[in-house]
């Protein structure tokens, strides 16, 4: 398995794991799960490969790619490739209205799009959150996954 392969299996069980340890509101436990991916096909395909054998909370797992925010549809969990705010911020306008936990990665997104933006530096992967970003989407983040943050926006 290559590097890129290892990096988007590495990512794809964290964010099983984000998206186990949140809470959503009432009406969206129920029906499949839906995740998102905008712009990264190999983290793409290693979730449809998990989604095959793994719920989310007991709900089917379904992941819809998407390349453009015109395409956004209704998510649980959205993850945005892109380095700079400018890239990310019309999918994360577009899933505003939704209950939706964003995922990035990319420098100084956690400010003020994302809930939990993925780290890159090199070794291994790890995440930082923002705590208002999660409460503006009416999600409850576990205090589990919040203690293995490097860093929490509270």
């Amino acid at each position: 398995m290559n590097k890129l392969n290892t990096r988007a299996k590495m990512k794809s069980m964290y964010i099983s794991n984000f998206a186990k340890y949140t809470e959503w509101p009432a009406e969206y436990k129920q029906g499949e799960f839906v995740v998102g991916v905008v712009n990264d096909d190999a983290l793409a395909t290693m979730m449809e490969t998990m989604a095959k054998t793994k719920t989310i909370n007991g709900q089917k797992m379904v992941i819809k790619r998407f390349s453009s925010p015109s395409e956004i549809t209704k998510c649980h969990l959205i993850y945005v490739a892109g380095k700079a705010s400018g890239e990310v911020q019309p999918y994360v306008s577009k899933v505003s209205k939704f209950s939706c936990l964003i995922v990035t990665e990319g420098a100084g997104l956690i400010d003020n799009l994302s809930a939990i933006n993925f780290l890159t530096i090199a070794g291994p992967l790890k995440f930082e959150m923002n705590k208002k970003t999660f409460n503006n989407q009416e999600l409850i983040v576990s205090t589990l996954l919040e203690n293995l943050a490097t860093k929490v926006i509270k």
